[in-house]
């Protein structure tokens, strides 16, 4: 988990599905900032304090196969892997039990999928 922390930027928008985001208000994220680290996780307009990391692994869906996980491999994207990672961040004190985030970890990038949009995000430099 630690060589996640940090600063990561937004660089790339991609439209895997539909939703209600508009292609605009998706590019206008470009160059946005997340914030990873353990005293705090901060994205969009949220920030949780004392946020609780989960790290999953799942195997990539096959041809053929339905899953209840649709991550970006079932979409077309990240096809190369052999384990689909994901860091799940969790705000302290929810009771619902889900994420409040899940985030794919792919070639130290993040991914974020909502609404239509994958938002690929790599760290920043410091």
């Amino acid at each position: 988990m630690d060589e996640l922390y940090g600063v990561y930027v937004i660089h790339e928008v991609v439209k895997y599905g539909g939703g209600l985001t508009s292609e605009s208000s998706a590019e206008e994220r470009i160059g946005k900032k997340l914030l990873l680290e353990p005293e705090l996780f901060e994205v969009r307009d949220v920030s949780i304090p004392d946020p609780l990391y989960e790290f999953a692994c799942y195997p990539p869906q096959r041809e053929g196969e339905i899953s209840a996980n649709r991550w970006s491999n079932f979409y077309g994207y990240g096809l190369e892997r052999e384990v689909i990672e994901v860091l799940r961040v969790y705000e302290e004190g929810d009771t619902s039990g889900e994420a409040f985030l899940n985030l794919e970890v792919l070639d130290g990038e993040l991914w974020e999928m909502h609404d239509g949009w994958i938002y690929m995000m790599k760290p920043s430099r410091k």
